[in-house]
């Protein structure tokens, strides 16, 4: 019977779930032969694979989702499957096959899987074939038919006991080999240390990605660094006109911009990556052979200082960014100074304007007051004579002469308040108090 559920379940608890549960330790009986390869995967190659998962040989176990699928062909041979954010592995685990060596037996069952995950789209980012053993005596056959170069072979101990071998190369078969020896590791034990082997190589491979692309940044940031002190050296000496070199400084952050936006997604990568192998180091707890190089070693000499390059390339990106910033607002500063002091220099031209026309307003005026005076008494002299016609002790230039300072001071004021009326319809209206 099952229990009823008396509480609200989030909905994405079964998801969170599952994500905890996702990665399973392949099962392992030694001796046992396994093969994993890794590859990236765009857009069109994730659809490709997702629609040749249908296809996948074996019978396929429960507890299987859209990242995850198990297979069994026979009674000892695992094939599994993983989607992961930009890469996906797959893993094929003979169990129980003795003698062990570095090919798969010539059964149906098994050429099947292989050509399964052979030809599954993507690109290869890594392969690799391991061969686990009991111990270190059944390990030694192995050893010397894998053709380990002498001065390349890192051997150590991991997981609390276990041994390994390898050179990280890539054989004429395209995969890399490896050798585990078991030592009395616990099968449970056996299979985390070996999952951890794989994901320490997985990873180390994703975060050795960003080297490349980091090198190539490296020698596009030197000129564009040397750009940018000329710009700096032209902005300081003022030689220059600014709005060329608001065009220089412009293009090259757009050129920083680009370089950033280019490899900026594969250098958090790497620099997760890095952190994710770290992890896996330390879970391995690695210890030293005397007179071999180590896991550790290894580690440390290649891969640490390419994740060093790459985090050295986004912080002299960030600075670039911003020296690039600076200079540009030091630049648009200048301009802006400039252009507040024409408009000072505007300002006071128009004030002057302003003053003159005021001046030659006031002169105008007073001209016209002159000229308008003079023709209002010359039409007042024609009733004025035409009076003096009929009665001759009438003097008409008395008269005008008399009229005169009145016509002029009536016309002043005429002329003032139709100025002043036309001012004060200009004037905008006084918010009320």
């Amino acid at each position: 019977m099952v229990a009823e559920r008396r509480f609200t379940e989030h909905a994405l608890r079964p998801l969170l779930v599952g994500e905890m549960q996702l990665r399973r330790e392949p099962a392992l009986t030694v001796p046992a032969r396994m093969i994993q390869l890794v590859r990236l995967l765009d857009a069109d190659a994730r659809t490709a694979e997702l629609a040749a998962l249908p296809a996948m040989p074996g019978d396929l176990r429960p507890g299987h989702d859209s990242r995850h699928r198990e297979t069994r062909l026979g009674a000892d041979i695992h094939l599994h499957w993983e989607q992961h954010s930009e890469a996906s592995t797959v893993t094929l685990v003979r169990g129980g096959s003795d003698p062990v060596g570095w090919d798969f037996p010539d059964a149906a069952d098994a050429r099947a899987a292989i050509a399964w995950a052979e030809y599954l789209p993507g690109a290869v980012i890594r392969a690799v074939r391991l061969a686990i053993v009991a111990d270190e005596g059944a390990a030694a056959e192995l050893v010397a038919s894998a053709g380990f170069p002498a001065g390349q072979l890192v051997t150590c101990h991991v997981g609390g006991g276990a041994r390994i071998w390898t050179d990280f190369r890539i054989h004429d078969d395209g995969y890399g080999r490896m050798v585990v020896a078991a030592n009395g590791l616990l099968p449970g034990d056996l299979a985390r240390c070996v999952q951890r082997l794989q994901e320490l190589g997985n990873y180390r491979n994703l975060a050795l990605l960003g080297l490349p692309p980091a090198r190539t940044a490296w020698t596009d940031l030197d000129w564009l660094e040397q750009a940018l002190e000329q710009v700096g050296r032209a902005l300081a000496a003022g030689e220059v006109r600014d709005d060329v070199l608001l065009g220089r400084l412009i293009q090259l952050s757009a050129d920083i911009l680009s370089i950033d936006s280019g490899c900026a997604y594969r250098m958090s990568a790497t620099a997760a990556y890095g952190r994710i192998v770290a992890s896996r180091l330390a879970e391995l707890d690695v210890v030293p052979i005397a007179g071999h190089r180590s896991l550790a070693d290894f580690t440390e000499r290649r891969l640490w200082p390419a994740v060093r390059t790459c985090a050295a390339l986004t912080d002299r990106l960030a600075l670039l960014n911003g020296r690039a910033a600076q200079f540009t607002a030091l630049l648009r500063t200048r301009i802006e100074t400039h252009i507040e002091n024409q408009n000072g220099r505007l300002l006071a031209s128009m004030d002057r304007s302003a003053r003159m026309q005021l001046q030659l307003q006031q002169l105008v005026e007073g001209l016209s007051t002159v000229a308008v005076s003079y023709y209002a008494l010359g039409l007042l002299s024609y009733p004025l004579k035409a009076v003096e016609k009929h009665w001759p002790r009438l003097s008409a230039t008395l008269l005008l002469g008399l009229a005169m300072p009145f016509v002029a001071l009536l016309v002043f004021h005429l002329i003032h308040g139709a100025r002043s009326r036309l001012v004060s319809r200009d004037r905008p209206a006084e918010p009320a108090t």
